[in-house]
């Protein structure tokens, strides 16, 4: 039965002297103790050397394992040394997204890690992330607020924490080994309801219009309406981008930049590149507005976007309109188009999206539609 280790067969042979045997011989040699510690034994009272070695062997044949270091000491160092902390593992698993991800949605995600994760489970190490502990880290994260409004954070942007540190765990598993526990963690229920969208009528659109008296302004918040275009896409667009029937939105302009550049130019969201046809109010726009080179609106640079948003909240309150965000009238495209009887397949294809989102985000009606479809029932 295996009782120590070695890592030497090396012994040293000790003669001392006894009253009662006279010249006797100890052999001394170190052991390894099955909890890991190091320690020198002793089997003593040999009559003779060579007795004294023959002990020795014996009892490192049928009492100890020969290695070459400490087993015991060594694995508890790598086990101490391999086991990274959440804080260790985030920025490697930034570095893998570079080649799946643009820098905008990159620059989200270390945001929100910078933000909410780390603060809360940067010092956890990976192994430590139970079903248990997982349990805690979402119950503490649906009971917290925003520390800038003191309200409690939006259902969907609590999901969407989760979700993102659910794909960082399912990376660490298929990296690394470790369980993605997360997968076995329940999420919670929707404690509120989902905020109806905002949406402009046509006629809204037209009363709002009228009071913006510059004509870039003008343009920009007409091509939003009539295209149900991203603002990223329509300050991207350069000059030839821009035809007589067409437009071509293959780009956007996007601020989160992770190498410190004011902005930068990329293919738009969902990669979908093709040329949208434009009714003939924007084509009438569009001829009272020559354009800039290279960028459209702005010429050698892109118009900044916070001087568009500044500026569609100074309109709404000259016009007296309700308050909707500038991203909202891509919903009010969508729903003018649904309202005339677009398919939405048509939808998704004018606006450059996929159906499915279309489907679950974009369905939006006019109450009039609800009434309409109803008196055909009778």
């Amino acid at each position: 039965m295996v009782e120590y280790y070695i890592s030497s067969t090396k012994c040293s042979i000790q003669e001392r002297k006894t009253k009662k045997h006279g010249t006797v011989y100890d052999v001394v040699f170190r052991i390894v103790t099955m909890d890991g510690k190091e320690i020198q034994k002793k089997l003593s009272g040999f009559l003779t050397k060579k007795a004294a070695k023959e002990a020795h062997a014996t009892f490192i044949t049928d009492k100890c394992t020969l290695v070459k270091n400490n087993p015991i000491k060594k694995k508890s160092q790598e086990t101490i040394k391999l086991v990274p902390t959440v804080a260790d593992l985030i920025p490697k698993y930034i570095l893998s997204l570079h080649n799946q991800n643009k820098d905008s949605s990159i620059y989200g995600k270390i945001r929100l890690y910078n933000s909410i994760i780390i603060p809360m489970l940067g010092e956890c190490k990976i192994t430590d992330l139970t079903k248990e502990r997982l349990y805690q880290w979402q119950d503490e994260l649906w009971s917290s607020q925003n520390p800038a409004t003191g309200k409690s954070y939006s259902t969907e942007y609590l999901e969407r924490i989760r979700g993102h540190f659910g794909a960082f765990l399912s990376w660490c598993e298929s990296r690394h080994g470790y369980p993605n526990h997360l997968k076995e963690v329940a999420k919670p229920k929707k404690r509120i309801s989902k905020t109806k969208m905002q949406i402009w009528t046509r006629e809204e659109f037209e009363k709002f219009i009228a009071v913006v008296d510059n004509p870039t302004h003008h343009t920009i918040f007409t091509m939003l309406f009539f295209t149900g275009r991203r603002r990223g896409e329509v300050l991207a667009l350069h000059y030839d981008d821009v035809q007589e029937n067409q437009i071509i939105f293959n780009k956007t302009y996007t601020r989160k930049t992770i190498d410190g550049s004011p902005y930068k130019i990329t293919t738009s969201k969902n990669e979908k590149i093709g040329a949208t046809p434009i009714c003939q109010t924007l084509k009438d726009e569009l001829t009272r507005y020559q354009g800039q080179m290279p960028f459209f609106f702005g010429g050698e640079k892109p118009i900044h976007e916070n001087t568009i948003s500044h500026a569609f909240e100074s309109y709404i309150k000259k016009a007296g309109v309700k308050r909707i965000r500038m991203h909202d009238l891509r919903h009010s495209f969508v729903s003018m188009l649904i309202h005339l009887g677009a398919n939405f397949m048509v939808v998704a294809d004018l606006i450059g999206d996929t159906v499915e989102q279309v489907t679950q985000t974009y369905g939006h009606v006019y109450d009039s539609d609800k009434f309409r479809i109803i008196e055909m029932l009778n």
